[in-house]
């Protein structure tokens, strides 16, 4: 159980702080022409679909096809870009003249985080195995 709780660290741990930098620091944010909102809601929509693929990731360390690995980090890729552009499509018919470009941005800039995160969980739960012995 401890095991499971660690691989998850590190998504809780950029949530957190990106929710506390957004929310606490919003009137500078505000300055610089970034919605907080679009920030916060980019990173609680990036975090559930990072701690689903996670998951997804354990399980797909049980199966024997070494494939099976590489399948599952690029759907996670593919998921969660679909996911934020179909979020971001949204976003851009729904908000009018009121397009928040800046705030759009460092969302992409939390999915290149994420994405990362996914990456590096994956690759530090899949064994190592020597194929030519």
């Amino acid at each position: 159980m401890f095991e499971k709780r660690k691989i998850f660290l590190p998504l809780v741990l950029v949530f957190v702080v990106v929710n506390l930098i957004a929310l606490l620091i919003g009137s500078v944010l505000k300055v610089w022409k970034v919605d907080p909102y679009v920030v916060v809601g980019a990173n609680i929509l990036l975090f559930l679909i990072s701690y689903y693929n996670a998951l997804q990731h354990i399980k797909v360390m049980s199966q024997s096809n070494p494939h099976a690995m590489v399948r599952g980090v690029m759907g996670s890729t593919v998921l969660k870009l679909f996911v934020l552009g179909t979020a971001a499509f949204i976003y851009l018919y729904n908000s009018g003249d009121q397009i928040n470009v800046n705030g759009l941005f460092i969302s992409m800039g939390l999915y290149i985080l994420y994405t990362w995160l996914d990456v590096r969980i994956a690759l530090k739960r899949n064994p190592v195995k020597k194929r030519w012995q």
